[in-house]
């Protein structure tokens, strides 16, 4: 047995490695978008935020990616992505819940105009 030519092989052998997509298994990724999906729908259904419903469709579908490994599903599945997040931040910053201005303006404006006429009398 030729030692030299064992240490060459596997020494080339570990420099093989099979690169993915994604830093972690499918697996991981898997149970990653279904925790996700089970979030996001149970906050749609307590809170009723359009971006909630998004989210839980952007998240799972980057599992489209798997099914295989050609360029235009890549850059499609991307694509998809990029306008789903967008929209989901839209829409968060449009159905954000606001302050009642009017009720704290108004109770400010009662609160100096009391003082005021403390201050007088």
């Amino acid at each position: 047995m030729n030692f030299s030519d064992l240490f060459l092989t596997m020494a080339q052998t570990t420099e093989i490695d099979q690169t993915s997509l994604f830093p972690f298994p499918f697996s991981l990724h898997l149970l990653f978008c279904c925790f996700s999906l089970i979030f996001f729908l149970f906050r749609f259904i307590k809170e009723k935020y359009p971006y909630q419903i998004i989210m839980a469709v952007a998240i799972p579908f980057s599992l489209v990616i798997w099914i295989s490994e050609s360029k235009p599903l890549f850059y499609t599945v991307g694509i998809v992505e990029t306008v789903l997040l967008l929209t989901a931040f839209i829409t968060s910053l449009v159905f954000r819940t606001k302050e009642p201005v009017a009720e704290t303006l108004s109770e400010s404006a009662e609160e100096i105009s009391a003082e005021i006429q403390d201050e007088e009398e």
